[in-house]
């Protein structure tokens, strides 16, 4: 047998020998099930206290009867109400919401205080007061509202369990009308339907929730959200269960978990009550939840203790209660009697006030507990711990000293860092057998180093061990929900506390860890094979289009037309000289001297005869200015492809590659350049991503190295590489260099670190750093260290873009080729109104003979034969004229005129 039943049982056989001693007697209702659980203790043990004083004491000895049944059916706790009426002056124990109204009710009639330790009637009734009904279980509404407004929440679930939890709710939503809630029941022993309950929450993104259920239903919820990786930093739940402290944790990632306890399991009353419960004879054949030592069990103690100080300290002024009798009775068919005592015994009751196991014990002239303190609590490292507190007086009160060491860094702590392997941001030392991050090199162990140090420029440096993702990877959901890579040891929470790579910020990462400020940006890029060096022997047409070229070909033949033309019809371009007595005219533009002026424009050398006549030097004119912007645009388009040294190369930009399919091109396999191609509505991306996806054998890579590999050792550049634009440009410079990187940016994105989302502080802390690296320029001083000063392929094509130089095409340069038409045509106008003019006057030529042949064939006769031009030394005896072409062995012989004279 129980030694307390016994010690109980000893001690109520010793009263019932002694006539003169009073009887406390009580009453507890409890449901069946409780019989014999530490709550059925609770009750005993304050009883036998009791007893022990009244031994020392003239106090009465206390006797409780044992009722059980079930409270949450109204006929039965009616019928256990009128059965035990007349054995005791006060009723404790459970009720439950269909019953708590009847209680008050026969409580009310019958003048029996009834003190109720499961409920708390404010949780769901604001109104709740009763004289005789008294609830010893504190309201835990305003600690809940004051909480959630303290983290600011507004939009979050509600999971429940129970009717009670479900009124407890509605209450609740009263007080917070504009918040929104996701409100789901979670029914017990169904494990499917807790299931769909947390895969709804995730659905939703939902990453704040309260959770009010028993607690065996925790840690059933405990076990849940730990298998539905629902236990990472980026979720937060409040629990209503008082009794989480006593909750198993599973494995956790770093969840923040806030929840409330009133016990205090190191005072004289819980050590006498429970200190040896788990050493009774029965203890290994009990239940689980007979075993369990929970808040009820407490509050059963507490209330117990209420009623017998209610009884043993009577208020100043009041008398004695003496008489138990006459008993009341429930018997319909006789006179109402009344409790003559219960009016007093209830009124006392709410007066009292002592420090049971949960705090402080007092009422308020309705009935429900006042003036209480709830301890808060935070989980960190499977333990709640205390870090603040909340009382009816003074409201919500969190130590932030101790919330920030549960939730951020400390100085003793050594942070786990992880890092993928890749060049060149985290490579293991060769020939190195050291152990931590001494065996490491590369930019983010470097990194690190030089972030650590502004941190101890503040006084918060830290201690921190680098250590490899195991899988290789940087992090993404798996099928089954859960993250691998740097992102999953980030969640786990036991793996690693944050991780410097080269990890790019998404979306979907920022939702489960934290990102500090980038330390570097970059885009996604292509790897090409360098083409082989073809000897072109032709390479100097190259800055012009072909169709330049023809049009430069007939503008120097116009030009040299132009000014044949020129020197044959105008009459300042011939010219008088003396030859062995006679006198020549001359004129020097024939059709090779044209020609040969033309070329000598064309290539910037003169020649030794220029243009005399107004038309002659506007087509000369025209023809230097012409030559000017060609000489310039040839020289400077050629110096371009001489410095670029183009290559010649299919593929300049991700449209090139989209629109064919002789060159195969793939990404990483998995990461988040796969992810940009796989998610990217953007036409030619799509398109790309569905190549890659459905090409065999797969042109997927493991990692950036196998990419560079596959492409330098692909033939003729069968094979490209889409990566980072900063990976590529490492690669590149690393032999036997045969890659180079086309269109540097297809995308914007950024590296940054990825912190556990229960180290806010340290986030903050790591990014203040990064910053102040970023503006001093000592991250591009690393960067120059393991990209530049490291390379082994010098700068030589290291990057080809998509927009480099090209042939200068005939549409770039026509309105060039309009000037120069413009005015070799007003030359030839000008010479030929001249010639025209010229001819009519001085062949006094009438209008009737203008368009005859006569007149063109005067017009080719006196092309230049003018009597003003004639020297005086010639006779005056008419002359015939006649004209001759010089016989000169020169082509370049100019055009002569003789004049003879002939005797009259």
């Amino acid at each position: 047998m129980d030694r307390s039943l016994q010690i109980l049982l000893v001690f109520t056989f010793a009263c019932f020998l002694c006539t003169d001693c009073q009887f406390l007697k009580f009453v507890s209702l409890m449901e069946v099930m409780a019989k014999g659980d530490a709550r059925f203790v609770g009750l005993k043990r304050a009883c036998i206290l009791s007893n022990v004083r009244s031994n020392q004491s003239d106090y009465p000895s206390t006797i409780v009867t044992f009722y059980q049944t079930d409270v949450f059916e109204p006929a039965d706790v009616i019928r256990a109400w009128c059965e035990t009426l007349k054995e005791g002056i006060g009723f404790t124990g459970q009720l439950g919401l269909s019953t708590i109204h009847t209680m008050k009710h026969y409580s009310q009639v019958y003048r029996i205080p009834f003190l109720v330790y499961n409920l708390a009637p404010t949780d769901f009734w604001d109104d709740f007061e009763s004289q005789y009904l008294i609830s010893i279980r504190p309201s835990i509404i305003p600690v809940l509202k004051d909480v959630i407004e303290r983290h600011n929440w507004s939009k979050y679930a509600y999971l429940f369990d129970s009717d009670e939890s479900f009124l407890r709710y509605a209450n609740y939503m009263q007080r917070v009308p504009s918040h929104e809630i996701l409100f789901k029941r979670v029914q017990k022993s169904n494990m499917t339907s807790i299931g769909l309950v947390l895969d709804r929450i995730q659905e939703l993104e939902v990453t704040k929730v309260v959770v009010d259920c028993n607690h065996f239903m925790t840690e059933t919820l405990l076990s849940m959200l730990a298998e539905k990786e629902m236990v990472t930093a980026a979720y937060h739940y409040v629990f209503l269960d008082m009794d989480i402290n006593l909750a198993t944790f599973p494995t956790l990632g770093g969840m923040n978990l806030t929840g409330f306890n009133m016990v205090d399991t190191n005072s004289k009353f819980f050590e006498y009550a429970f200190g040896t419960y788990h050493k009774r004879e029965d203890y290994n054949s009990m239940t689980t939840e007979q075993k369990f030592v929970g808040f009820e069990a407490s509050l059963a103690f507490d209330s117990s203790n209420a009623a017998i100080e209610a009884y043993e300290k009577p208020e100043n002024g009041e008398t004695e209660i003496t008489s138990l009798n006459p008993p009341c009775k429930c018997d319909p068919n006789s006179k109402l009697r009344r409790s003559p005592i219960g009016a007093t015994y209830a009124n006392r009751i709410r007066n009292v006030s002592f420090t049971g196991i949960t705090g402080h014990v007092a009422f308020n002239e309705g009935g429900a507990r006042t003036n209480y303190s709830v301890d808060v609590l935070s989980l960190h490292a499977k333990t709640m711990k205390k870090i603040g507190h909340w009382s009816t007086s003074e409201g919500l009160f969190i130590n932030t000293t101790l919330e920030q060491s549960v939730h951020s860094y400390s100085a003793g702590r050594v942070y786990r860092v992880a890092s993928v392997i890749g060049e060149p941001y985290f490579m293991i030392k060769e020939g190195n057998v050291s152990n931590g991050t001494a065996k490491f090199e590369g930019f983010c162990v470097d990194l690190m180093e030089k972030i650590n140090k502004v941190l101890e420029k503040k006084g918060k440096n830290i201690s921190y061990k680098f250590q490899k993702v195991e899988d290789d990877n940087y992090g993404e959901p798996t099928m089954h929900g859960k993250w691998n890579g740097a992102v999953g040891d980030i969640i786990d929470g036991q793996r690693a506390d944050f991780a410097v790579a080269g990890m790019t910020i998404t979306k979907e990462r920022q939702k489960v860890v934290d990102f500090t400020k980038p330390f570097m940006d970059f885009g996604i890029s292509i790897m090409l094979k360098k083409p082989e060096r073809q000897s072109r022997h032709f390479d100097f047409l190259g800055p012009f289009s072909i169709e330049i070229w023809i049009c430069l070909f007939f503008a120097l033949l116009g030009i040299t037309l132009t000014l044949f033309e020129v020197g044959r019809f105008s009459e300042n371009e011939w010219y008088t000289q003396s030859n062995g007595g006679e006198d020549e005219r001359i004129n020097e533009f024939k059709f090779f001297n044209s020609m040969w002026y033309a070329i000598g424009a064309f290539m910037q050398q003169g020649t030794e005869y220029s243009p005399r006549s107004m038309a002659g030097r506007i087509a000369g004119g025209v023809c230097w200015f012409f030559t000017l912007i060609i000489l310039a645009s040839y020289t400077a388009n050629l110096a371009a492809f001489l410095t670029m040294q183009r290559m010649n190369t299919p593929i300049k930009s991700s449209n090139d590659l989209a629109k064919q399919t002789e060159v195969t091109y793939g990404t990483r396999l998995g990461g988040t350049t796969s992810a940009f191609f796989r998610e990217s509505t953007i036409p030619t991306f799509q398109t790309m991503w569905q190549f890659m996806n459905n090409k065999e054998p797969s042109p997927f890579a493991q990692n950036a190295e196998e990419g560079w590999q596959r492409v330098s050792q692909s033939k003729d550049g069968t094979y490209a590489y889409l990566l980072e634009s900063t990976t590529n440009k490492y690669y590149n410079q690393k032999k036997p260099c045969k890659t180079m990187m086309v269109e540097e940016r297809l995308s914007s994105s950024s590296y940054g670190i990825g912190v556990s989302k229960s180290l806010e502080s340290l986030t903050k802390e790591l990014t203040l750093a990064i910053l102040e690296l970023r503006e001093n320029t000592q991250i591009t001083e690393l960067e120059t260290k393991w990209w530049t000063e490291r390379g082994e392929c010098g700068q030589d094509d290291e990057v080809m873009s998509s927009s480099g130089t090209h042939s200068l095409t005939l549409e770039q340069l026509a309105g060039l080729f309009y000037i120069l038409l413009g005015g070799l045509t007003i030359a030839v106008l000008i010479t030929l109104l001249h010639l025209i003019k010229r001819t009519l006057v001085e062949e006094q030529i009438n209008l009737s003979r203008f368009t005859s042949l006569r007149f063109f064939q005067s017009l080719w006769n006196f092309g230049g034969a003018s009597p003003s031009t004639e020297k005086k030394s010639v006779q005056d005896s008419p002359r015939t004229p006649t004209i001759s072409t010089g016989s000169s062995s020169r082509d370049t012989a100019p055009l002569t005129l003789k004049v003879k004279s002939n005797s009259t």
